[in-house]
């Protein structure tokens, strides 16, 4: 596909930064009171706020992320006769992609003196390693179409997650850069698989939108489609906190109507909350 090979030459990011004292980067995420723990995962999920946005969370969360992603299209691929022959060079490279940029974000933090987690197990079924627990995402690596479904999601919730945290790795310039780099790597993950999925015959656009079809997911699961696409219909958005842009006045179309609803909901991507985009992740390990 031409579209997907453009993308690696979006994926190409800068070298990761220089080591930055641990000590100097504590005290840019505020929390030097902190220096003697290990900078693990456990630490970003202890956060009390509701939401992750902390430089160093940020950066442990779509570190989570990538490797999430890195394992889909791993065992996706590892599944004989899941993906088409036509479409697997289109998947080995979204793996590549991802599998450049889990190795960006973890080099970051190590140069920084972080202790990185270990990569967890992860399981698509969504039974978290134990076969009493119920299938929360069946016949992923059997049906091309549920595999479908839930990268959708889940490079959905990408695209959400880098949006969230773009301007939270404050601490490094060259790293957020990177990360601006990354998010619309992601975007073109996520149109791709939308459009392989309206290809054959899902009603979904190439971007979220109220008009897409509802994926079904047990309520155990709902957490997920929350965290991909929750938010996304709102036609509301501020020009500073609490002064709305007014649309309705001035963004009208050639007879002078405002626009569509739906048309304006789809113009903007919405950040996801990271206590909502953790939990999903979560399903998984």
């Amino acid at each position: 596909m031409k579209l997907i090979s453009v993308l690696d030459h979006l994926a190409a990011t800068p070298t990761a930064p220089e080591p930055t004292p641990r000590r100097a980067l504590l005290t840019k995420l505020g929390r030097a009171a902190a220096a003697a723990l290990p900078l693990g995962l456990g630490t970003a999920q202890a956060t009390t706020a509701g939401t992750l946005d902390s430089s160093f969370d940020a950066a442990l969360q779509l570190l989570q992320l990538e490797r999430l992603q890195v394992a889909l299209y791993t065992q996706a691929l590892a599944a004989a006769g899941l993906i088409t022959t036509a479409q697997r060079p289109d998947f080995e490279r979204m793996l590549a992609h991802q599998t450049q940029h889990a190795a960006l974000l973890q080099q970051a933090l190590q140069n920084a003196g972080a202790i990185v987690p270990t990569v967890p197990t992860f399981d698509f079924s969504g039974r978290h390693g134990q076969s009493s627990n119920p299938v929360l995402f069946p016949n992923v690596f059997t049906s091309f179409d549920d595999f479908l479904a839930l990268a959708q999601q889940i490079e959905d919730l990408g695209v959400r997650l880098y949006t969230a945290h773009a301007f939270n790795l404050v601490y490094d310039a060259v790293l957020t850069r990177s990360v601006l780099r990354i998010l619309p790597v992601e975007s073109q993950h996520a149109s791709h698989v939308r459009s392989l999925r309206r290809s054959r015959g899902a009603v979904v656009q190439n971007w979220p939108s109220e008009e897409d079809a509802v994926i079904t997911r047990p309520a155990a699961a709902q957490v997920l489609t929350t965290a991909a696409t929750g938010g996304e219909e709102t036609t509301i958005q501020y020009q500073s906190a609490g002064v709305s842009i007014p649309f309705s006045t001035f963004l009208t179309i050639s007879k002078g109507a405002a626009i569509h609803d739906p048309a304006l909901a789809e113009s903007f991507d919405e950040a996801a909350n990271t206590a909502t985009a953790q939990a999903a992740m979560d399903l998984f390990v």
